[in-house]
C-alpha cells in the first residue's frame, strides 16, 4: 500500500469520531511518530480548518472597551 492510497479524503472516507478516535488510540500507546498518525493528525487538522473557518467569528473592537 502506498502513501497515497492510505490517504483520507477529508469529506466522505471516515466520520469525524472515526478519525479523532483513532488518533487518540495512537497517541495513548505512543506511536505519535508513524506515518499512520500524521496522516490523522492531518485530516482532524484540515476538518477543524474548513469548520472554523466557515464560521464567521464577527471583530470584536477592543480599542475602547469603555466606550
Amino acid at each position: 500500500m502506498s502513501f497515497d492510497d492510505a490517504t483520507i479524503t477529508t469529506n466522505t472516507s471516515s466520520s469525524d469520531f472515526t478519525l479523532l478516535e483513532g488518533l487518540y488510540q495512537l497517541a495513548v500507546t505512543g506511536h505519535t511518530d508513524d506515518w499512520e498518525f500524521e496522516r490523522l493528525n492531518n485530516a482532524v487538522y484540515e476538518r477543524l480548518l474548513s469548520s472554523y473557518n466557515s464560521v464567521d467569528m464577527g471583530r470584536i473592537d477592543v480599542s475602547n472597551p469603555l466606550a
